[in-house]
């Protein structure tokens, strides 16, 4: 089925305006916003896996993947650790209760295991910039994730306009036919004629032009990454969307699937670089 594009659209720009009037109202409401994304999409794969088959440790898994965004939002970074563990060690005791090794434990427990660590760890990223609001100024945790979400959001639409009017040079055939070298440059161009002109209308409060054009690259190299190994997985399991939120847009994961990329790199690079100095 074709990407249907109105439908997108419109699910872009319900989700754009739930995602600014959270970042308006406290940074709380985004963490609440991106729990909500998360657990749509761990149910989404975990629903898709066992449809295929595969019978992964659902509750812990999850859980993990609601538990992981609100632990990074109140503990840090350090407490992440302790949800994967945790879930981990959940998934392992209900397959030592099952009744022979016909439940698959060691090909289940990878598939759960995958998707808590894609899921809830990456997508936790989000919650740990937001709360740079609360812990190094007031915007700047809200700040930084929306030009991520902007950078994001401009280098689908240049790769998706681009490529379906010029692109014939598939980055991965195998993978996706329909991704292409000359999506990508589109892609990269556009995300960075946002972001500079974002900076250079002084739209953000933390990051300067330069810091900004450091972040399109990195969005230009990692949204594609993470668009690439969701259609990685989808080939695999043999779907064309992990969801089917509103008919030919796909689901929540299918219109994440860069972002999980892209966040935990931001994060770091952002600690590294403190554009807010």
């Amino acid at each position: 089925m074709a990407r249907n594009l109105p439908a997108a659209i419109g699910a872009g720009v319900v989700l754009a305006a739930l995602f600014i009037v959270a970042t308006m109202w406290r940074p709380v409401a985004v963490v609440a916003l991106v729990t909500i994304v998360l657990a749509i999409a761990g149910f989404e794969y975990f629903g898709k896996v066992t449809e295929k088959g595969y019978r992964p440790a659902v509750a812990p898994g999850l859980a993990a993947c609601v538990a992981a965004p609100l632990v990074a939002y109140w503990v840090g970074d350090g407490g992440l650790p302790l949800v994967i563990a945790f879930a981990f060690i959940a998934g392992a005791i209900g397959f030592i209760g099952a009744p022979g090794v016909e439940s698959g434990p060691l090909p289940n427990m990878a598939v759960t295991t995958m998707g808590v660590v894609w899921i809830g760890l990456l997508g936790s990223y989000a919650a740990l910039m937001v709360r740079w609001s609360n812990t190094l100024g007031d915007h700047i945790g809200t700040d930084t994730l929306f030009v991520v979400v902007l950078g994001v959001v401009a280098n689908d639409i240049g790769a998706l306009l681009v490529g379906s009017s010029f692109g014939k040079s598939p980055l991965r055939r195998w993978i996706s036919p329909g991704k292409t070298v000359e999506g990508l440059i589109g892609g990269t161009l556009l995300t960075l004629l946002v972001l500079f002109i974002v900076g250079l209308t002084g739209r953000s409060d933390t990051w300067s032009t330069g810091h900004l054009l450091l972040l399109g690259v990195l969005i230009a190299v990692f949204a594609p990454l993470g668009d690439l190994t969701e259609s990685m997985f989808k080939r695999n399991l043999d779907v064309k969307d992990f969801g089917a939120l509103v008919s030919g847009h796909g689901g929540v994961l299918d219109r994440f699937d860069a972002f999980l990329f892209v966040l935990p790199v931001t994060y770091y690079v952002t600690l590294v670089i403190e554009p807010w100095t």
